[in-house]
């Protein structure tokens, strides 16, 4: 279920890592190639990584809700994916390099 309206943070992108994967975030509901420019333009990614993210990524929709983990994991917080929508969750478009 999409949101039908945009929030504060709509458009924002955020580059977030794991063990496994580096992700590119951008609340709301965009295409790669909108998520890909955004991340260009908001300086996250440097243009020459653009169309090898356009290449080697892959691209899901979510609900996220983010929790503190604190603690010696590296992390201060995470962004937990979620089938519907929660208290404090948002809706977010994402690439996902493994």
């Amino acid at each position: 279920m999409k949101p039908t309206t945009k929030s504060r943070n709509d458009g924002a992108v955020d580059y977030l890592t794991s063990d496994d994967c580096r992700f590119l975030v951008m609340r709301g509901d965009y295409t790669e190639t909108e998520i890909i420019q955004a991340a260009v333009n908001q300086n996250i990614i440097d243009s020459d990584y653009a169309e090898t993210w356009a290449r080697a990524s892959r691209y899901y929709q979510s609900w996220y809700k983010t929790s503190p983990v604190g603690g010696q994991d590296g992390y201060s917080s995470w962004n937990h994916p979620r089938d519907t929508p929660c208290r404090g969750a948002y809706f977010a478009s994402t690439l996902c390099w493994d």
